[in-house]
């Protein structure tokens, strides 16, 4: 009789053992099926996303706006302003002093 409710036991156990490997295997294949389509729609993302900075590059880019206002009958204005009376940025305190770079005096 022991024999018996052993082998039972046994056999419940192998039963409930593949149900649930079952059951884990189609949540693990739902949501694989979820990832492959969040993965393909975000490689449709990146694509829109680089087609529409290259169309930002495009319209924006410097060649684009002569072209731009050339068709608008624009004109490009020279520049003349010249200053002639510019400082230096950086004055020097000893002007008798070589210069040292990179710990080389020159000597």
């Amino acid at each position: 009789m022991k024999f018996r409710n052993l082998l039972l036991s046994f056999i419940a156990i192998y039963i409930i053992s593949m149900m649930s490997n079952l059951y884990f295997n189609l949540k693990i294949n739902t949501l694989s099926e979820e990832l492959s389509s969040i993965k393909t729609e975000l490689v449709e993302l990146n694509i829109e996303k680089s087609n529409t900075h290259l169309m930002y590059i495009k319209s924006f880019s410097t060649s684009n706006m002569d072209l731009l206002s050339k068709s608008m009958n624009y004109t490009r204005l020279d520049i003349h302003n010249k200053n002639k009376d510019l400082v230096k940025p950086y004055k020097l305190e000893d002007y008798d002093k070589p210069i040292v770079v990179l710990g080389f005096g020159g000597r």
